[in-house]
């Protein structure tokens, strides 16, 4: 089958934009980044950055436009941030050709009371959930009507101020599916182990990592299969998007579709990119090559004030970097490490190591 038309030069828009950045590079595909952070391999890669305090439209507009004007670019990828301002995202669909699901299907996806009232009408299983105040406040999370990587989730306290949903609490496996959907169905491309981390900004489930190539049942993965089949269709997705669910005694839960390329994505080759064109051309095939080997994205947090050396010597597996002398808080991602070996456990060992050589390079600053 014909590979899917790459696009000369994109504008990228993201909160973290490095990920897209790679994987539009990786695929030939130079890049316009804007995003909140423009880390230091960010701006290697790509053509030109801009920075922005936040993803809001008042924000961004005159940066978007000033990419118009200059770069002459047409096309636009997004990623990961645009959950807390959805609006942003129609602004841009009226004059942007978006690689990515539309407006109207991203803040759909985003609806939670449209979202588990569709899970109920297709039979799909999730955790118990009510949009009221419970009577009691054993086992629930509170989880904010918009948000992206674990950011505002909480244990519900009865005294608290809410302002949201709440979810009954489950123990099990965290986990993902990272798959490519288009008019003619779907593919699953992985599933994925993930993790939280407590903050000491107050956060209690903020997303700290994802390994690939988690091992599930055939049932799991037949029973998976089945929920995107009808969440595709309902949601006319398209493209690279994944799921969160929990698996608790092999019983699966879903929790919420992320409805743009997710972070999983970079842990499966260099050529993702095409699979999510592929997804919009209606062409899924298998000529995308995926790496077949185990591997893991963390982020690393800062469990104090950390300034960053002029004349560090960042290793290769280490992403994410924060520009000399950049300031990070204590609770605020440093930068991101990625480990890859022959099994899980020798992932999780590598990871183990990375994070200790990190600690060493910041605190000497060699």
């Amino acid at each position: 089958m014909q590979s899917p038309f790459i696009p000369k030069c994109l504008l990228v828009i993201a909160k973290s934009a490095r990920m897209l950045v790679k994987m539009c590079i990786d695929s030939g595909c130079e890049v316009v980044a804007i995003d909140c952070f423009v880390d230091s391999d960010t701006r290697q890669m790509a053509k030109q950055t801009y920075q922005v305090s936040s993803l809001a439209w008042d924000d961004i507009s005159a940066t978007v436009a000033a990419v118009r004007e200059i770069y002459g670019l047409t096309e636009l990828l997004y990623g990961s941030g645009l959950e807390t301002y959805p609006d942003t995202l129609s602004y841009l669909e009226k004059d942007w050709r978006i690689i990515g699901n539309s407006a109207t299907t991203f803040q759909r996806v985003q609806d939670k009371r449209d979202f588990f009232a569709r899970l109920d009408l297709l039979s799909i299983r999730h955790p118990l959930l009510v949009f009221t105040k419970p009577d009691d406040s054993v086992d629930w999370l509170l989880k904010p009507w918009r948000g992206e990587g674990g950011l505002g989730i909480r244990r519900y306290n009865s005294v608290d101020f809410a302002d949201g949903y709440w979810q009954r609490y489950i123990e099990g496996r965290s986990m993902s599916v990272l798959f490519a959907a288009s008019a003619d169905g779907v593919e699953l491309i992985g599933f994925n182990e993930q993790w939280t981390v407590k903050s000491d900004g107050g956060q209690s489930f903020l997303f700290a990592g994802i390994a690939s190539h988690a091992k599930v049942s055939m049932s799991i993965q037949a029973e998976i299969a089945d929920c995107l089949g009808k969440l595709v269709e309902a949601y006319q997705l398209r493209g690279l998007n994944s799921m969160d669910f929990m698996l608790q005694d092999g019983t699966c839960y879903v929790l919420e579709i992320n409805a743009r390329i997710s972070a999983s994505a970079q842990l499966y080759g260099k050529s993702l990119l095409l699979k999510h064109l592929q997804g919009f051309e209606n062409c899924l095939d298998d000529s995308v090559e995926l790496l077949i080997g185990p591997s893991a994205y963390q982020v690393v947090y800062a469990r104090e004030k950390v300034t960053i050396p002029d004349q560090l010597a960042w290793p290769a597996w280490a992403v994410d970097r924060p520009n000399p002398g950049a300031i990070v808080a204590t609770g605020e991602p440093i930068c991101s490490i990625i480990a890859s070996g022959k099994n899980s456990g020798q992932v999780r060992e590598t990871l183990h190591r990375q994070q200790r050589i990190l600690a060493n390079l910041l605190e000497t600053g060699l």
